[in-house]
């Protein structure tokens, strides 16, 4: 591999970009080696049997990294995004996100386009059906209009149907809206929408997990759907069928234990039968009006500052298994970390996963030699 000389940003930002084209190289394999290896330069330059210390590392993901020759993909990709004004974010950065840092699931590398802020104080997702009726159009864009000076961001995906009626109601209003995507940016999904991206990425902007040149197919909405419900505060569901993606993610933003809200339909209309349902099941609140959507998120005060969401951002509580691990370590006393699995009944991925996250909110400070200790 010959490359012309990088910053050490730069070459980071390289040796990431090739580190997530490995096969086999998935986001939980890619946070545990970053978590123990401590730089993605670090992680193709080490020797074979210091990666194989790394628990949950095996000999085929060692061989996978050892191999991988395809960095003129890397260079594509560095010279597609400096094109486009497309910005790569990795776990480790401060720009991304915070609200996916605590989900195993969360991808270790996203491609950021606009003025988008990903760490707003308050943030709601809307969703629902790609064939909305003329009510439902017309709630959602009264919703948001009653939005427009309580100082939230809108999150959706960009489809067909209300997530477009969401995120143009936003562009009407000047509201923040960030629309989460399943392809890569060469291949914009609905190719009709593309005629919005511009006042979007002024008002906001785009995330997307997938690398330039990748094809929204049907298996990566599902993985787009997970990264709409950990990015909401609340999640608000708008007219949905039993099944399809606005109740995927729905049951992500429920799994995630987001405020999740539904607007109901009529017991006959299949339009509705997905939000009926999840009300019936206390899975959703039902809500009617831009008071209740209030009432749920806990937001009545518009004191930025004393609002739910902002408080979990800041001052967020720990995870039962974070708040475990913190007290097991004592300010300047080092632990080893296959010590502290032991101790917690831990899986390595979850363990990683979770070091990092409190790595990156400075509660912890990893060390040489696979040691941690207590800030």
């Amino acid at each position: 591999m010959s490359l012309e000389p990088l910053s050490q940003k730069e070459e980071e930002v390289f040796y990431g970009l090739a580190l997530g084209l490995i096969p086999g190289i998935g986001h939980i394999y890619a946070k545990t080696l970053l978590s123990y290896v401590g730089s993605f330069k670090d992680i193709f330059q080490s020797k074979s049997a210091s990666l194989s210390k790394i628990p949950g590392i095996g000999s085929s993901i060692i061989e996978k990294i050892r191999h991988f020759n395809e960095f003129h993909l890397v260079e594509n990709e560095i010279k597609y995004i400096e094109k486009h004004d497309v910005t790569p974010l990795f776990y480790s950065d401060k720009l991304f996100p915070k609200r996916l840092l605590n989900f195993n699931d969360s991808p270790f590398l996203l491609f950021s386009k606009g003025t988008v802020d990903l760490n707003p104080g308050r943030t709601l997702g809307i969703v629902g059906t790609r064939s909305p009726s003329n009510f439902g159009i017309k709630w959602t864009q009264d919703l948001i209009e009653h939005l427009k000076n309580e100082n939230i961001a809108i999150i959706s995906g960009f489809a067909y149907g209300i997530d477009i009626t969401a995120h143009k109601a936003c562009i009407n209003m000047d509201i923040p809206t960030v629309g989460v995507l399943a392809g890569g940016y060469k291949y914009i999904y609905p190719a009709a929408h593309r005629q919005y991206m511009h006042e979007m990425c002024y008002r906001g902007g785009f995330i997307t997990e997938a690398y330039a040149d990748i094809l929204p197919d049907r298996q990566r909405f599902p993985m787009r759907n997970r990264i709409i419900a950990a990015l909401s505060d609340g999640l608000i569901v708008v007219e949905s069928a039993e099944k399809g993606g606005s109740i995927i993610t729905a049951e992500y933003a429920f799994s995630y234990n987001k405020s999740l809200m539904a607007l109901p339909g009529k017991p006959n209309d299949k339009a509705s039968r997905g939000c009926n349902m999840m009300i019936k099941k206390n899975k959703a609140v039902l809500v009617e009006n831009f008071n209740d959507v209030l009432e749920e998120m806990n937001w009545d005060d518009k004191t930025l500052g004393h609002s739910r969401s902002v408080q979990t951002q800041l001052f967020r509580t720990l995870s039962e298994k974070e708040q475990s691990l913190i007290n097991l370590l004592l300010p300047d006393r080092e632990i080893n970390v296959d010590q502290l699995i032991k101790k917690l009944d831990m899986r390595h991925s979850e363990f990683a996963a979770m070091l990092l996250a409190l790595t990156m909110e400075g509660l912890i400070s990893q060390l040489p030699g696979n040691r941690i200790v207590l800030n």
